[in-house]
C-alpha cells in the first residue's frame, strides 16, 4: 500500500509540474504575440452583415480596443433584410411559379 501511495504522490508531482511548465509557457507565448501587435494598431473587421461584429466577434472587437487599437468596421450590406422588406412592403413579388404534374 504504501508503494502505491509514493507513486501516487510522485506521478501528482510531476503532473503538476508538468502543467505549472506548460502554463508558464503558454503566459510567454501571449505575452509575445501581445507585444507584436503594439498600441495605436489599426484593424479593419469586414463583416458581412450589420450586427456580425455584436454577434461574433465583439470579444475580439473588446479585446483589441483593450490593447489600445483603433478598429474599424466594414459592413458589405445595407442592412436590409427580407423581413424589413415585407413588413414595409417593398419586397418584391414574383409570379407564382406553376407547377405541372
Amino acid at each position: 500500500m504504501e508503494v502505491v501511495g509514493v507513486l501516487g504522490l510522485i506521478v501528482v508531482v510531476l503532473a503538476s509540474g508538468f502543467f505549472w511548465v506548460w502554463d508558464f509557457l503558454e503566459r510567454m507565448k501571449s505575452q509575445e504575440q501581445a507585444g507584436l501587435l503594439g498600441s495605436e494598431s489599426r484593424t479593419l473587421l469586414v463583416i458581412a452583415h450589420p450586427d456580425d461584429e455584436a454577434m461574433f466577434f465583439a470579444p475580439t472587437v473588446l479585446g483589441l480596443t483593450r490593447l489600445r487599437h483603433r478598429v474599424f468596421l466594414l459592413c458589405f450590406s445595407a442592412g436590409i433584410s427580407q423581413m424589413t422588406q415585407v413588413c414595409s412592403g417593398t419586397q418584391s413579388r414574383w409570379p407564382a411559379s406553376s407547377s405541372s404534374t
